[in-house]
């Protein structure tokens, strides 16, 4: 239970319900464990649960109908889940997979809407998170239509490792990290060696540094 009071205390949503809406929440919550490679649900499947992370990785993976696939977003501890459907009744448009072994609280949608409806901070703290996260699919899409494979992934590093540190564990496979950026696992390779020869970066077994942030920066476009 102090898990959970902590992790909605920061939630981005459901943090901004008062204080016996979150005690109510925490009676509701299903406490779920899965492990990496297990899947929540399927592209087209009607799914209506709420989630909140505590522990581990989910990502919404879209397949197409040769096998191929591209990881949409991945959604790490600490972050909230609404899934599409709730809103238009309409099947998921992508698969959630477990990426590293989770926990997570869930809540079945209709009875968080209820409360919700109550609580106009929390219903505008919703809408600001669904408009942000439409703005940046649709930058997303710009980059697999604009963006090399060399941009794509240098603006996935850097999205990945924060502005005050240099390095971060290597937690993505390439497979993922081919998933997330519409290539192969090969091109990956190639790149990440091609990158770290020119001195932008270094790459180990274990982790990835940054040696020259503002020429990965470069690279994607930004000034």
């Amino acid at each position: 239970m102090q898990e959970l009071s902590h992790l909605l205390e920061n939630a981005e949503v459901l943090g901004k319900m008062n204080e016996g809406q979150k005690q109510h929440l925490a009676k509701m919550a299903v406490r779920r464990m899965m492990k990496a490679g297990e899947t929540l649900y399927i592209q087209g499947d009607i799914w209506k649960n709420v989630l909140l992370i505590a522990s581990g990785r989910l990502q919404a993976v879209i397949y197409s109908t040769d096998g191929r696939s591209y990881i949409i977003a991945p959604w790490e501890s600490g972050e909230e889940f609404w899934p599409h459907c709730l809103f238009d009744d309409e099947p998921m448009p992508s698969t959630m997979e477990v990426a590293r072994d989770c926990v997570f609280y869930q809540w079945d949608g209709e009875d968080i809407l209820k409360i919700l409806i109550e609580n106009p901070t929390a219903i505008r703290a919703l809408l600001s998170r669904q408009v942000r996260l439409i703005r940046k699919r649709r930058d997303t899409i710009a980059d697999l239509a604009f963006q090399p494979v060399t941009g794509r992934l240098a603006k996935l590093l850097l999205e990945r490792i924060p502005e005050e540190e240099t390095s971060a564990l290597r937690d993505l496979t390439l497979d993922q990290i081919a998933s997330m950026v519409a290539t192969s696992p090969e091109v990956v390779c190639r790149t990440l060696y091609s990158l770290q020869r020119t001195g932008l970066l270094k790459v180990t077994r274990a982790s990835i540094t940054l040696n020259d942030r503002a020429g990965l920066e470069r690279l994607v476009g930004k000034d």
